[in-house]
């Protein structure tokens, strides 16, 4: 019985439990300033599904930069956790070139319908945010 409680849990952890969400809005703050961004379920398997998300970043200071950007994102649905990654590019609209940038962070279950989250972009800037998300 023991080791049947032992592999289920290990399913569960493996495998996610939680339906995987359709769309979600998300605001937070990073080392830049304010963050949105909207990300849309392109396609899924099981616990492992594909997502494209939209940002807009905006810097607090006085010289606070606006960029934009678009990700493309895999995450896995763990019990707990939604780790997720993926590639992108950034456009800063006050001028100047687009980048690439690689994006790693995880989602978290709260009370609701919301979550939060936390992740690292990297590019030509580093940016790390933290914040929340309404998912649908």
């Amino acid at each position: 019985m023991r080791r049947l409680k032992t592999v289920v849990a290990l399913v569960a952890l493996s495998a996610g439990v939680a339906g995987a969400e359709q769309f979600g809005v998300q605001a937070g703050i990073g080392n830049l300033g304010l963050h949105v961004g909207a990300y849309s379920r392109v396609a899924g398997f099981g616990p492992v599904q594909t997502e494209l998300r939209g940002t807009f970043d905006r810097g607090l200071t006085s010289g606070g930069e606006t960029r934009v950007g678009a990700d493309a994102l895999l995450s896995v649905n763990l019990l707990l956790l939604r780790p997720y990654a993926g590639l992108g590019v950034g456009l800063p609209l006050g001028g100047g070139g687009a980048s690439f940038q690689t994006t790693v962070g995880a989602r978290f279950g709260l009370p609701g319908p919301f979550s939060g989250f936390a992740e690292g972009n990297f590019g030509s800037r580093n940016v790390y945010r933290a914040g929340l998300l309404l998912r649908f």
